[in-house]
């Protein structure tokens, strides 16, 4: 993996250590049944040779599975560093007071009845919240499945992850996965373990009281045993401390593949009952994702499934494909996914064109390769047009469609004849199959470094995943530094803004605007009008009334003194009837213009992820495509044009039919500044929008024709 970060951090390392790096474990609410909730922290760690003390804490009981057991936490002799609390909802408080009394650093509530049940469950969590950190103890929970460091023997969770009649301890492995979901967590487990792989570190939070998701991220960046990070993430209340754990993963060459739930409102409902947590817009937490390069799975078998492959640590050098197939249809749908995801298909060099087609004169050399049915005959031409992609093709990809090869009991014996020399052979190159088999044997080929799916689309999804995982890992990947965020550019708590007033503030931070001009009488309209030369456009200003168009507080196409002086007039006359309550400012008087294209600038205070800013093309591309892209605020210049790219209505903005190329540097910086505005504002300002942002030709400019700023 990369070079560890020395980013700035917005989390306390030491705080997370205990959950992890205990040596002593105490289990409040400890029970003699191994099976109850209670129960199992005690016989896991009696079972797994935990190098360290557990001490059962049991009013009733002399003894817990064999352990010595304790009527209180006060009377275990020795330190207590972790605590795991099983006991109904209402007694929490009290141990968590007996915790800090006794000077434990952190504690496991796996307790439900808190903040996702209602009003009374909040308070009710918010002060076990306060005793902990008045103590200095951290913690993870309440309604939570608990943790586990595989590595180290420790298990603090009630979760299923192994049975009592001797059984192997849960294989360690290089994924670590933080979930906000308990069952969730234990579900993921099996489906890791049932693909051969495992866990360092195993995290579940709950309601996030104190600890969340993105302090595991951030000490799993630096955990030498974790190489992957897998997240199951529902929301959260800190983005700040968010997206430095995600930057620190990027920067430390560990990938991270993520699952949200969310996506509509009901699951945004569901999410929140869940475990209390604040979901907030499913699009625009997509933008973040792309804009810290987390892989967003839209299953849990791609969740799964890209995990345990970036964890077997082979990486494509570039993102291209080499694609072999024994049936023509699944090589050209292999190459759709592989156009779909990013990952090119570059034609085999015509001498190895050539060489191969000697092979199978009535095949397809080109690639994807097709070596026809004499694959059924000869299985050499399957690993002969594999070696040829690899070693004359410069690939160091290849994605091999073998459908029922693994089944076929003749057939698998001869494939394995060939298909395992290669690997022997190319111990290095990423090599996936697409093919059924028994579990068994599928297993015994994952053992011999080939990455297996039924699903030839998902053999594809992994390799793109994979290929954009690859620069992040090799540290070649360049990442920009967080933008400073300059000082000046705040603005004064509950200000209140009419246009001109959101034009000016934004316009001091490097945004343009239209030459404009507020008048308060009808002279004043005229005379503004004329100094900035006809046409005009005159528009109500009010920060009581957002929404101008809506009751004609709009005039466009003025071209002399009267029709603005009439303007002028008709504009406070209907504001007055539609508003009478409203304080209005004054009339705005602006230069119209024409030409350009219309592109829409916005920023939307996401309750999970702070202010974030939104680019989209305007006119049909907004309003019917909703062809739009996001990123948290704020980011830098080549983040900008990364985001203008995302759209795709973009190609506009270059130049089409005639058109000149527009000006997408003023653009760049206009998203750059907007971003930086958002970020110094973000207790202050609700949402932003400039619409329409226009994007004059290459070198010309970028400017706001409208503007409104809505305070919190």
């Amino acid at each position: 993996m990369a070079n560890q970060s020395k980013s700035v951090e917005l989390f306390d390392a030491k705080a997370i250590a205990p959950f992890f790096e205990s040596k002593s474990l105490a289990v409040i609410g400890a029970s003699t049944d191994p099976i109850k909730q209670g129960g199992r922290p005690v016989r896991y760690s009696l079972m797994s040779d935990y190098n360290g003390r557990v001490y059962p804490i049991n009013p009733r009981a002399d003894e817990v599975q064999g352990a010595k057991a304790y009527a209180s936490l006060a009377d275990v002799p020795g330190r207590v560093d972790c605590a795991f609390i099983a006991l109904p909802a209402p007694a929490v408080e009290a141990a968590i007071t007996d915790c800090a009394e006794k000077g434990v650093r952190a504690a496991v509530i796996i307790s439900a009845g808190f903040a996702e049940v209602g009003p009374e469950g909040r308070r009710h969590q918010e002060r076990i919240t306060a005793i902990a950190r008045e103590a200095g103890m951290s913690l993870v929970g309440p309604n939570c499945m608990g943790l586990m460091d595989i590595r180290r023997n420790f298990f603090p969770t009630f979760a299923p992850i192994f049975g009592f009649n001797g059984e192997a301890r849960p294989k360690p492995g290089n994924i670590s996965l933080v979930s906000q979901s308990g069952a969730f967590g234990a579900h993921a487990y099996e489906l890791v373990r049932a693909r051969g792989a495992g866990f360092s570190k195993w995290v579940t939070t709950g309601n996030q009281c104190d600890v969340e998701v993105s302090d595991f991220v951030a000490y799993m960046a630096d955990d030498k045993s974790t190489d992957v990070i897998m997240v199951y993430f529902e929301g959260n209340r800190d983005a700040d401390k968010l997206m430095a754990a995600f930057r620190k993963a990027r920067e430390n060459g560990k990938p991270v593949v993520l699952l949200k739930a969310g996506r509509s409102e009901t699951g945004v409902k569901a999410a929140v009952s869940h475990t209390g947590s604040m979901a907030g817009s499913d699009a625009a937490f997509d933008g973040f994702c792309r804009q810290f390069d987390v892989h967003r799975a839209d299953t849990v078998g791609e969740l799964i499934d890209i995990s345990v492959a970036a964890a077997a640590g082979k990486f494509p050098s570039r993102p291209r494909a080499g694609l072999v197939s024994i049936s023509g249809g699944a090589g050209a749908l292999m190459a759709d996914y592989c156009d779909e995801l990013g990952l090119a298909v570059p034609p085999l060099p015509k001498p190895a064109q050539a060489k191969l087609m000697k092979l199978f004169p009535f095949g397809s050399a080109l690639n994807p390769i097709d070596p026809t049915a004499l694959w059924g005959q000869d299985m050499s031409v399957l690993s002969a047009s594999m070696e040829t992609l690899l070693k004359e093709g410069g690939h160091d990809t290849v994605v091999l469609f073998g459908s029922t090869i693994g089944i076929n009991e003749f057939n698998r014996v001869r494939f394995e004849e060939h298909i395992i020399p290669l690997r022997e052979k190319y111990p290095n190159p990423l090599m996936v199959l697409s093919l059924l088999g028994a579990p068994e044997l599928i297993q015994k080929w994952r053992d011999k470094g080939f990455l297996i799916y039924e699903d030839a689309r998902r053999a594809i999804e992994v390799t793109a995943a994979l290929a954009k995982f690859a620069p992040i890992v090799a540290g070649s990947r360049k990442f920009p530094a967080r933008p400073r965020v300059p000082e000046n550019l705040k603005i004064k708590p509950g200000r209140t803004f009419n246009e001109a007033d959101a034009m000016g503030a934004l316009q001091k931070a490097g945004i343009k605007f239209v030459r404009r001009r507020l008048a308060t009488s009808r002279k004043a309209a005229q005379d503004a009008a004329a100094r900035l030369g006809f046409p005009v456009v005159a528009k109500i200003a009010s920060a009581e009334i957002l929404h101008k168009s809506e009751i004609g507080g709009v005039a466009l196409g003025l071209e002399n003194k009267r029709a603005v002086g009439e303007a002028y007039d008709g504009l406070l006359g209907r504001a007055k009837r539609a508003a009478p309550k409203a304080a209005l400012d004054g009339v705005l008087i602006a230069k119209q213009i024409s030409g350009g294209v219309e592109t829409i600038l916005g920023v939307n205070n996401d309750p999970g992820l702070g202010p974030v800013v939104m680019f989209g093309m305007g006119g049909i591309f907004v309003e019917v495509y909703k062809d739009v892209a996001f990123r948290a605020a704020p980011f830098s210049k080549a983040e900008a044009r990364a985001m203008i790219a995302e759209v795709a209505g973009h190609a506009v903005l270059k130049g089409v039919r005639g058109q000149a190329p527009s000006d997408l540097g003023a653009l760049v910086d206009a998203l750059h500044n907007l971003s930086l505005f958002a970020a110094a504002n973000k207790d202050t300002i609700a949402s932003i929008d400039i619409n329409p942002f226009v994007v004059m030709a290459k070198g010309k400019g970028a400017i706001g024709l409208d503007a409104l700023i809505e305070p919190k």
